[in-house]
């Protein structure tokens, strides 16, 4: 019990040499406040008076007896809490009963033991201050509850589910958000929402997430009524009972559509300046800027085919325009030279995968990491023999590795300063001789595999 909280106790009886031997008993006890009356009436004055922790009441009054007076607290809502305890030298079983039936929490016949009624006494007055503290514990939790809820609506779009995922609540932001009313969406499965550019692995891994009781976050698409997209960062967790078994799910949104479709939109203009930067380097090298564009969808090709991550794919395809940037340093003399080149002038060719990475590798953003990564390693060859650092088999990024072959085979294809195309048949050939040797075997299996989409890529973006 706090601190602070007065334990006033209300004796009543009509003798008051009773209501003495009572109050010297609790008042030894040194832990109440004691009070009296001599009747119902009496008794009914007294508790407009201040509030009572417990009334020991006789049943044996002038007026109203101690059954009526305790029926009519019980029926006052400023005072039905107030615990009874009935004292009636009437120890028979139907005054007992009759005292419960009116209210009563306890009886002590009299004469009473004093220790008996010491005990009974400490016993219902703790029990009724732990009710009152609990009770105002409970409407302090729920009071702030209510601010969180207030806070959490006011910047967040709520649902709850069953079991199921059936929708059970959602708030006035989920609808705005989904464009749904609440009539339409209560009792429907979460999966109205559910775009069709996510896969099922996310929503596998959530409902294993949140079935076995853990909280999921993450990032979602999702689509609105009239069919537009939107993006959440949501956070769904389970909600328990006492018996640790689930009962609902709460998920808490916040739409990120702004910040993703930017971010996208700064992937998608940094996509378009590499692209052009590659383009701006063909130029130079008197090629075309669809060298560049055929690089950049053979090793998307090849990536997907190799297993790499649909992060990685998107990187690879992005980045590989800039495999020959460093050539923009080299001098026109070297690299517009239509004959064989000298040895040094071939070194001085070599370094354009050096100025490549310089470019680049200062940069703290993974799209232009991957961009020097690929400059620098996309002469590297599967036997060490290559340049500039001669690393061998899987030392080489598979980056520089897939951007190799794509490289090779449309430079092979194509006209060159240098040189006439290779026909299809005599490329195919190169690449299938150079497994093992300038390329990583899988790759080079992966690619044969994958020849037709190739050469419809090849004729799609050729000259």
């Amino acid at each position: 019990m706090k601190e602070g909280v007065s334990k006033n106790i209300l004796i009543v009886d009509g003798n008051v040499k009773n209501i003495q031997l009572a109050a010297n008993v609790l008042k030894a006890a040194n832990l109440y406040n004691i009070f009296f009356a001599t009747s119902g009436e009496n008794t009914l004055e007294q508790l407009k008076l201040r509030n009572y922790s417990l009334i020991l009441l006789d049943i044996n009054m002038p007026g109203i007896d101690g059954y009526e007076t305790a029926s009519i607290i019980k029926k006052d809502s400023r005072t039905k809490k107030i615990p009874i305890i009935f004292l009636s030298a009437n120890a028979n079983k139907e005054s007992i009963r009759k005292g419960f039936e009116n209210g009563g929490a306890d009886y002590v016949t009299k004469p009473f033991d004093e220790f008996e009624l010491l005990h009974r006494v400490h016993t219902h007055v703790e029990l009724f201050h732990t009710k009152e503290q609990l009770k105002q514990e409970v409407n302090e939790t729920k009071t702030l509850l209510e601010q969180y809820k207030i806070a959490v609506d006011a910047g967040s779009a709520v649902s709850k589910s069953d079991t199921d995922g059936n929708i059970t609540y959602v708030n006035d932001k989920f609808c705005e958000l989904t464009k749904y009313t609440k009539e339409e969406l209560i009792g429907v499965n979460h999966n109205i929402l559910r775009s069709p550019d996510v896969g099922d692995d996310v929503y596998k891994s959530l409902w294993e997430t949140i079935k076995s009781k853990k909280i999921w976050k993450g990032m979602v698409k999702n689509r609105a009524k009239d069919g537009s997209s939107y993006y959440i960062d949501a956070t769904i967790m389970p909600i328990l009972n006492c018996q640790s078994e689930i009962v609902e799910y709460i998920s808490i949104r916040t739409d990120v559509t702004k910040e993703v479709m930017l971010a996208e939109d700064i992937v998608a203009t940094q996509k378009e300046i590499l692209s052009t930067l590659g383009e701006l380097g063909e130029w130079r090298s008197k090629e075309t800027g669809n060298h560049v564009n055929r690089v950049s969808l053979f090793s998307e090709l090849l990536a997907k085919a190799h297993g790499c991550s649909q992060k990685d794919v998107e990187l690879l395809k992005m980045a590989s325009p800039m495999h020959d940037i460093g050539k923009l340093v080299i001098p026109d003399e070297i690299l517009l030279k239509p004959g064989k080149l000298s040895f040094d002038e071939f070194e001085i060719i070599k370094n354009h995968t050096l100025y490549g990475w310089e470019i680049f590798n200062k940069s703290k953003h993974q799209l232009l990491q991957a961009a020097a990564l690929i400059s620098h390693e996309h002469h590297e060859k599967w036997d060490g023999t290559g340049y500039p650092r001669g690393i061998r088999g899987e030392e080489i990024h598979i980056f520089g590795r897939i951007t190799a072959i794509a490289d090779v085979f449309d430079a092979l294809s194509h006209d060159r300063v240098y040189k006439k195309a290779w026909s299809l048949d005599e490329t195919v050939e190169f690449i299938k001789n150079e497994s093992g040797k300038s390329f990583d075997p899988q790759l080079v299996d992966l690619f044969l595999a994958n020849i037709d989409e190739i050469v419809t890529i090849k004729q799609k973006y050729n000259e």
